[in-house]
């Protein structure tokens, strides 16, 4: 395994070029992880692919950890997990690449006489665990191993980003507030939605991918929630607000996720994902991982698909 996990930074907006799965192979320790963070399987089609940096991922959230820091990572654009070697878990990760993966777009890979054919490092990779027992094991299971503490009061990641132009400072003033009203002043701010307590109904429209709907109201939405905020066990999140009232038009039904804290699937009814609309993490700090929100089908209502395009919001995605 290579000890470097890559002598090369690339920026916001680099075109990179994913190695081979040969150059790959030879970065990872014996559990198919470098630095703790696994290289899983799904990742193998995207070998050879060049594509643009979307963000660093120095930092990011760990569900039960809270926030974290990696080393010589990034995002690329809109490179997610679909799940194919995963039993079909839908969660549709944005997936974590360590530098030692990528090079330049258009420089040559660094040869080496003992490495393997790329087609028997294809099948090792292929073959990595994806799961031990009844817990999955993929990169967001992972991440707390892959990841290492941020002090309380570290800024300098997020004034890296600002350097970067990653995040704009109105942002960057935006979280410092928001961490001195909770933090010194205890006033943290309270966007969620609550209900009655009441067990409510799921929803049964039968959305299909491709559908349009309407998001309903916060006061609509409210009534089928129980006191914790949930419906039956999903959480209506606060960085879903921005989308109450809009029009948007399904991704896809969620019907199995793996749970990042325990690795264990769980199974979903009446619940979709929408285009456009993921988490931009403006309630934890500006987490970059633009994660997938799901919505029930009771809090959505079924719109025509002959929706204006005048009509539609410009940016779909919620803050």
């Amino acid at each position: 395994m290579e000890g470097d996990a890559g002598s090369k930074t690339f920026s916001h907006h680099s075109i990179v070029e994913v190695k081979s799965s040969s150059e790959i192979l030879g970065t990872l320790d014996h559990d198919g992880k470098l630095e703790g963070l696994p290289f899983m399987p799904e990742m193998l089609a995207y070998c050879g692919m060049q594509i643009r940096v979307a963000h660093r991922a120095e930092r990011t959230c760990v569900v039960g950890h809270g926030f974290r820091s990696m080393r010589s990572a990034v995002f690329l654009q809109e490179a997610r997990c679909d799940g194919s070697h995963h039993d079909g878990c839908q969660r549709g990760c944005l997936l974590f690449w360590k530098e030692a993966w990528l090079r330049p777009a258009g420089s040559s890979p660094a040869l080496k006489a003992n490495a393997l054919p790329d087609a028997e490092a294809t099948r090792r990779l292929t073959e990595l665990a994806t799961r031990r027992a009844d817990r999955y094991v993929c990169q967001s299971t992972e991440l707390a191993s892959a990841t290492a503490p941020i002090r309380r009061w570290d800024l300098r990641p997020w004034m890296r980003e600002v350097f970067r132009g990653e995040l704009t400072a109105h942002n960057f003033l935006a979280l410092i507030g928001r961490t001195l009203l909770s933090r010194v002043f205890r006033m943290a701010q309270d966007n969620s939605l609550t209900g009655t307590g009441k067990k409510n109904g799921k929803g049964d429209l039968g959305l299909a991918a491709g559908e349009w709907v309407r998001v309903k109201s916060a006061e609509e939405i409210c009534t089928t929630l129980d006191a914790k905020g949930s419906n039956r066990g999903l959480s209506f999140q606060p960085t879903m607000k921005p989308a109450v009232g809009g029009r948007y038009q399904v991704a896809f039904p969620v019907r199995r996720i793996i749970i990042e804290t325990t690795g264990k699937m769980v199974q979903l009814e009446n619940t979709v994902a929408l285009k456009g609309v993921i988490c931009q993490g403006a309630c934890v700090a500006h987490c970059q991982r633009s994660e997938y929100l799901y919505w029930r089908e009771s809090w959505l209502c079924r719109e025509s698909d002959k929706v204006p395009v005048s009509s539609l919001p410009e940016d779909a995605t919620s803050a």
